[in-house]
């Protein structure tokens, strides 16, 4: 840990002889580390080289101050969510792990390097959990990795393809264009920890809720929801639980049934919250792939008080009239 300090205390050093700038927390950077420092400026050592992430040297070994894995469940990241985690290991020189997109953001983030990996002789083990900006723009990027040593040096960067998904539902159209994405959405979002809930009344009395995602329950044995059949896709600040998103998206695989939609919002419980204010639009594709996209067709905005929660028990909130044809 003497070792951690050293590294974190020359780098920030570095960082504020900057020009007079004030301190700086990385609120608002794109990717936020949960217990990094946040340092202003470039991403140290050298950018990846044309041969990939290899990291060992003819004779097997280890290159110095190297990054030599980097492992998730998943390369897809939902902007705004919360929690991520990345793991793997670094050559035994490393003393910390920088983190950073390179193509956005204003500095980077460091971490310890951790305890020898006992399965990969002369490595370290390192690991970190990332939350991602809201606005952080869809489609593919790379996070990457550097390996620093005692005196702040660094190694060769290590890069890790991400796909940004869009925080509005486009089954990934924003990482591959030649996906279509559905063809409308519907989305209500808010802006502080308050449950609230969307509920869409559509033709024929079909009713959408976030406590039932989808307008029927689903047949005896039916664990997955049918590809062509329209959904909620999450309970956002259930039972008053941040997610870092505040957003439910009732999905519309192919073309509504046209007809009038209404849509209401129920303020399920104020969360500790004195009001919220929310936004309900409605996204319908148009054009055609690659060169589709969803576009805003309608939106209405609002704001409810915490004496207007429901706990369920009373009818919701009507937003908006939404004829469809």
């Amino acid at each position: 840990m003497r070792g951690w300090a050293a590294v974190a205390s020359s780098v920030f050093v570095l960082a504020s002889c900057d020009d007079g700038q004030s301190p700086i927390t990385g609120l608002g950077e794109p990717i936020v580390v949960q217990g990094g420092q946040f340092i202003s400026g470039d991403l140290p050592g050298s950018p990846p080289t044309s041969g990939g992430n290899t990291r060992t040297t003819a004779d097997g070994g280890l290159e110095p101050l190297s990054v030599l894995s980097a492992l998730t469940v998943s390369q897809i990241v939902v902007p705004g969510m919360l929690g991520k985690s990345i793991h793997g290991d670094v050559s035994g020189d490393t003393q910390a792990v920088g983190i950073r997109f390179p193509d956005m953001g204003s500095g980077y983030w460091v971490v310890p390097a951790g305890a020898p990996d006992t399965q990969t002789p002369g490595a370290l083990g390192y690991s970190f959990s990332a939350g991602f900006n809201a606005d952080d723009p869809p489609g593919n990027h790379t996070l990457r990795l550097v390996a620093i040593g005692p005196t702040g040096n660094a190694g060769t960067q290590f890069g890790i393809p991400v796909c940004l998904e869009s925080s509005i539902p486009d089954n990934g159209h924003a990482c591959n264009p030649s996906i279509a994405p559905p063809a409308a959405v519907f989305t209500l979002t808010w802006d502080t920890n308050f449950d609230l809930d969307m509920h869409v009344v559509g033709p024929a009395g079909a009713v959408y809720d976030t406590k039932m995602r989808v307008p029927e329950p689903l047949e005896a044995g039916v664990t997955k929801i049918p590809p062509d059949e329209p959904f909620i896709d999450r309970d956002s600040m259930q039972n008053c639980v941040p997610d870092g998103l505040r957003q439910e998206d009732l999905v519309f695989p192919d073309t509504p049934p046209e007809g009038n939609y209404f849509l209401f919002v129920d303020p399920f419980s104020a969360c500790g919250q004195n009001a919220v204010h929310f936004t309900f639009t409605v996204y319908q594709s148009v054009g055609k792939c690659p060169s589709c996209n969803l576009q805003v067709t309608a939106k209405q905005s609002g704001e409810l008080l915490a004496s207007q929660a429901t706990g369920g028990t009373s009818p919701p909130t009507f937003v908006l009239k939404l004829p469809v044809q």
